[in-house]
């Protein structure tokens, strides 16, 4: 029925027609068969405005997420300054491990790739923040609750492996479980030993970033995310801990001077204008140095200028640093991405490279600078000069006899900072200059083996990764900066604490970024063969804009039906 008649004798027409009283769904309904049909062009010209539109709120949704994702750290940033202008030392030493650790839990409740770049921040201005506590409250404290904040932010990850447990029996995750089953070898022989507290003080610094690591396997589909947030962080972060390490070596801040007299470390200098190995805002130069490192690295994947500014800035921080084994790593880490990367991406390697030189080539005019530089490197050729060598050359001769001996392994806690908390006195604990004997000192045969088949693993897996998609970046200088981690073993462990984190990171992010890009050509060969007619692209519904979809699928990768 389309329509109601309603006729009476006086109303009714002289010409005899029935008028019709039509509701408005039915009036609209007529309007709409009445119309003229649209041509293709014109069907085709409104479907790609409806894409645009949807599109750009979309984009629209997705800033706004992520402003919102920036609302806790600012807050936290804020209120931690607000306290240390107000000298208000003994309540930040109790809001900054609170506060940091309630941060992370929102993020990573919300974003995986915010709650992971915070970490990193976290690692990157933390030891900073206790210096400035201290100098403000007029006492030097040996132990500082601030300095647990990104060591336990870092552990919350750890609560992937009670929702995805399942995932360390799968052959994606096998590295990472003979690498936690080794380390927990060594916790259980350095109980005994070292006793619960010092093993697990030390459990924590060489578990965390393989929990790192299983966080990023389990949420591997947010890779495009992880892509645009962590490259940022090491550009950003990068330019302001090589900025302020270049301030800081030339001319100290008085907080600085103040940690470095009260802290009685004579290996990282005199609180002098040169005189005094950059630090930067973390705890030594070392720990330093690998982060200056990795953003080094990372920031050659960035196409903006402050890639080039923070890497300008990063190399003379670098050498303020005065370590000689970060810059071996850096050589290795350099040559692997000249090697793994595309023609295209190595012109601009290359390119980045020379304007990185430039920009900081008026720091080698400077004699202060370049005359301790050149005193330090230079002993690289007088290996009877130098001392470090000959100590750890003598290290390598007493415990390589000593780990062939005593199969089951000192155990965690027996090495490092962990051995303060030890029990049994000092007189068994050692620190090492050298991570190649650490790792079999500290975890015996059993442990050792698990420990190396694990990251043996990974570094395979990474290396097949960044050569299956060179035009990623990105992933390939994740590669490059954990391969340069990797080789400072020879004079450090770089495996646990900060250093480790890095490795972690970098050797994960090819192998996530390849399987997310399989994925995609998976769901758009799907597609494709449901819908002959449609484009072969990637799904709608894949998480990220479709810019991050570009960076997982570039345009050479062909889909396989």
């Amino acid at each position: 029925m389309s329509s109601v008649s309603i006729t009476n004798g006086r109303d009714e027409p002289k010409d005899g027609r029935v008028e019709t009283w039509k509701t408005p769904r039915m009036a609209q309904r007529e309007k709409m068969v009445s119309r003229p049909a649209l041509s293709p062009a014109a069907k085709a010209a409104r479907t790609a405005k409806l894409a645009a539109d949807a599109a750009e709120l979309k984009q629209r949704t997705e800033l706004s997420r992520r402003r919102r994702m920036m609302i806790a750290p600012l807050a936290f940033a804020a209120l931690t300054g607000l306290l240390l202008v107000l000298h208000q030392s003994r309540v930040l030493e109790l809001f900054y491990p609170a506060g940091a650790v309630l941060v992370a839990a929102i993020l990573y409740k919300r974003s995986p790739a915010h709650y992971l770049s915070f970490v990193v921040w976290l690692f990157f201005l933390t030891p900073e923040v206790r210096r400035l506590s201290d100098y403000f409250n007029g006492t030097f404290s040996d132990r500082s609750l601030i300095m647990l904040a990104p060591v336990i932010a870092a552990a919350l990850c750890g609560m992937n492996l009670l929702t995805h447990f399942r995932v360390l029996m799968q052959r994606r995750a096998i590295p990472l479980t003979l690498i936690v089953l080794g380390i927990f070898y060594g916790y259980v022989i350095g109980m005994v030993g070292a006793g619960i507290a010092a093993a697990s003080y030390t459990l924590i610094s060489w578990l965390f970033p393989v929990l790192i690591a299983f966080h990023i396997l389990v949420t591997w589909r947010q890779y495009p995310e992880y892509h645009r947030t962590m490259l940022k962080t090491f550009v950003f972060g990068g330019f302001v801990i090589a900025a302020y390490g270049v301030y800081q070596y030339v001319s100290p801040p008085p907080w600085d001077a103040f940690w470095l007299v009260q802290s009685g470390m004579i290996s990282e200098g005199v609180p002098l204008p040169f005189g005094m190995r950059v630090s930067s805002t973390m705890n030594s130069s070392g720990p330093f140095a690998i982060a200056m490192m990795a953003c080094l690295l990372m920031t050659l994947a960035a196409r903006n200028k402050m890639a080039f500014l923070a890497g300008g800035l990063a190399v003379p921080a670098l050498i303020g640093t005065m370590s000689r084994s970060v810059v071996g790593g850096l050589a290795i880490g350099l040559v692997y991405l000249f090697v793994m990367l595309d023609g295209r991406s190595r012109l601009r390697l290359v390119g980045g490279v020379a304007v990185i030189v430039l920009l900081c080539s008026p720091v080698a005019m400077i004699d202060e600078i370049s005359d301790k530089a050149m005193a330090r490197f230079s002993t690289v050729t007088q290996l009877d000069n130098d001392y470090s060598y000959q100590v750890r050359t003598e290290i390598y001769d007493h415990f390589l006899s000593e780990m062939t001996t005593n199969i089951a392994g000192q155990g965690l806690g027996m090495t490092g900072l962990g051995s303060k908390l030890s029990g049994d006195g000092s007189s068994n604990n050692v620190d090492f200059d050298s991570g190649l004997m650490e790792v079999p000192y500290v975890l015996g045969w059993p442990g050792t083996l698990l420990y190396t088949a694990g990251l043996l693993m990974l570094i395979l897996r990474a290396f097949v990764a960044s050569f299956a998609r060179k035009n990623d970046r990105f992933a390939v200088a994740g590669a490059a900066a954990a391969f340069g981690v990797l080789a400072m073993m020879v004079f450090v462990n770089t495996l646990i604490g900060s250093g480790g984190m890095f490795f972690f990171i970098g050797v994960m992010l090819p192998v996530t970024g390849w399987r997310y890009a399989r994925e995609i050509q998976h769901r758009a060969a799907r597609a494709a063969a449901v819908r002959p007619d449609a484009a072969a692209t990637p799904d709608q519904a894949t998480a990220g804009t479709e810019a991050q979809r570009n960076i997982a699928l570039p345009s050479k990768l062909k889909l396989r039906t």
